[in-house]
């Protein structure tokens, strides 16, 4: 993720302590907006895709507020993940249209639910201001890894297809041995 996407360096710490009790709910919320909003994700939720995506939404939120909490925390672990789901888009055979619109979705659920909290804490307008975007941040830099993901995917199918057509060339032209 990169400089311009850690906003949330803006943030009071003790802010967590606002939005932590907040995420189980918000993952489910999130969760039911994808299901409604995004065609190609509109899957059960009880099957395996649903629970895998239930952990990525839950693990990048607590790593949202993690950073929050302890800015200088970040690790490579989230990034990570995000260029794997950029990568796995491409091996379902989808474009990475479907991806984006669900992170669009999770950012703009999650800022629902904590601007109210943050309201209801009596947090101050700049603070939550910051958040949502910091919030908006996050999700940019976490949907970038993905792009990155998928095109370095691209890259390896397109190399691997050059290599068995060169293969097949050779074959074809000595004969097979």
């Amino acid at each position: 993720m990169s400089i311009l996407a850690e906003s949330w360096r803006d943030l009071p710490p003790s802010l967590a302590e606002v939005l932590e009790p907040e995420l189980p709910e918000i993952t489910h919320e999130i969760l039911v907006a994808i299901a409604d909003e995004v065609p190609d994700y509109a899957r059960s939720l009880e099957s395996a895709f649903g629970e895998a995506l239930r952990r990525g939404v839950d693990e990048a939120l607590r790593r949202f507020v993690m950073l929050v909490r302890a800015p200088d925390s970040v690790d490579d672990r989230g990034r990570r993940a995000s260029v794997a789901l950029g990568r796995a888009e491409l091996r379902a055979g989808r474009t990475l249209d479907a991806l984006q619109a669900a992170y669009r979705v999770g950012a703009r659920v999650a800022w629902r639910r904590l601007a109210t909290a943050t309201e209801q804490a009596g947090i101050d307008q700049t603070t939550a201001a910051r958040l949502a975007e910091a919030i908006f941040a996050y999700i940019d830099g976490l949907s970038a890894d993905s792009v990155e993901g998928y095109a370095q995917a691209q890259s390896e199918r397109a190399g691997e297809l050059e290599r068995r057509r060169t293969e097949l060339l050779d074959i074809h032209l000595t004969g097979v041995e």
